[in-house]
């Protein structure tokens, strides 16, 4: 997949502008606080309408606006000349692929795979659980529909149990809720435990291209409790309820999963240097793209923001050698990139590429 252009009114800091996006190294370059991130923002939200910087997406209108719009030209793999549109306004948000809208976000996770790298990789190794389950569940969602319908069911029910437990429920209401549980903890065990396999895999050929060689990484996913067998879950569900109703939460499950990232030397976020930690968390997302391409079938987009300069040169190196030769990426960074004759600049200032036409969106 390629971006070709991207057109953007009232995100963020932009009030209007145009990027125009060839070749397969485009170099966005400007001062901090121009607008560099907030390009790379926009392009990530083709994925899944997910924001890489915030979870709050009432952030991303322009300060006084209420409403935002982003306009896509692509090449894809198999779909060919795209067009996309992002709405965002008072009546909620609105997309359309080349015309036809889409109403459910099952239709569109993962048609448009892109990976972003930026310095907040960093809480995967130094961040809680939390942080990790977020890649993750993004990680197969992208690949597997049925990933995501079993995680936004499990999330639904879980919900309901914990207000049944606040509240009081009665043991029937619960069990109700539990019998519906289990068999989407079920799925989404079965999934994790495969697509986490397969991902260690990819990570491990990665780093060992990026760093120096017998650094070892480990990727260890860890199971909060062993959820494949729906009935085994449900009973576990039901012991748990004088344990879940003292602290009004269900405490056991795949919504309290983790995964371990690791060297040789040891765990990664106690033991590996600043340099290791930072390569370790690039070789992650490299092997999160190499993964949607192997199982999409699509070669996914890799934005990188004001990262490759915070890598040594040895890993920087590694970057290139690792990183597929077919992916488009996209970088920013606030001085121009050492390999200069590789990459197409844009020059970023006050929310504006110097190459952008004016205009209205329609």
């Amino acid at each position: 997949m390629r971006f070709l252009n991207l057109r953007l009114q009232n995100f963020r800091n932009i009030e209007f502008t145009e990027l125009p996006l060839g070749g397969e190294r485009h170099f966005l370059l400007g001062a901090n606080g121009q607008g560099k991130s907030n390009l790379l923002e926009a392009l990530g939200l083709a994925t899944a309408l997910r924001s890489f910087r915030t979870q709050t997406l009432t952030a991303l209108p322009r300060k006084g606006h209420k409403e935002y719009a982003l306009v896509y030209q692509l090449e894809h793999d198999h779909q060919g000349a795209t067009h996309l549109e992002i709405h965002s306004g008072r009546s909620g948000r609105s997309v359309q692929v080349d015309g036809e809208k889409v109403t459910r976000l099952v239709e569109f996770i993962g048609r448009f795979p892109t990976v972003t790298l930026c310095s907040g990789d960093l809480m995967l190794l130094r961040g809680g659980p939390g942080e990790r389950r977020r890649f993750m569940d993004l990680t197969l969602a992208v690949v597997n529909r049925g990933y995501y319908t079993a995680l936004r069911d499990f999330h639904r029910g879980i919900a309901e149990r914990n207000r049944l437990l606040k509240n009081g429920g009665s043991a029937a209401e619960l069990s109700a809720f539990e019998a519906e549980i289990a068999p989407h903890a079920s799925t989404i065990a079965s999934y994790r435990e495969a697509g986490m396999a397969e991902l260690r895999a990819v990570l491990c050929r990665v780093y060992d291209q990026i760093a120096e060689a017998g650094e070892g990484p480990e990727l260890d996913f860890r199971p909060n409790v062993d959820c494949r067998d729906p009935e085994v879950y449900r009973r576990l569900l039901q012991d748990s309820r004088p344990r879940d109703r003292m602290i009004g939460a269900t405490q056991r499950g795949p919504h309290r999963d983790d995964f371990h990232l690791a060297l040789q030397v040891g765990g990664a976020r106690e033991y590996a240097s600043d340099g290791q930690q930072r390569g370790l968390c690039v070789a992650l997302r490299i092997a999160q793209a190499s993964f949607y391409h192997q199982q999409l079938g699509v070669a996914p987009v890799l934005l990188a923001d004001d990262v490759l300069g915070e890598l040594d040169p040895v890993r920087r190196q590694g970057f290139w050698r690792a990183c597929p030769a077919e992916l488009q990426v996209i970088a920013t960074g606030t001085e121009l990139p050492v390999d200069l004759d590789e990459w197409r600049i844009t020059s970023i200032a006050n929310g504006q590429a110097t190459t952008a036409a004016t205009g209205p969106l329609v």
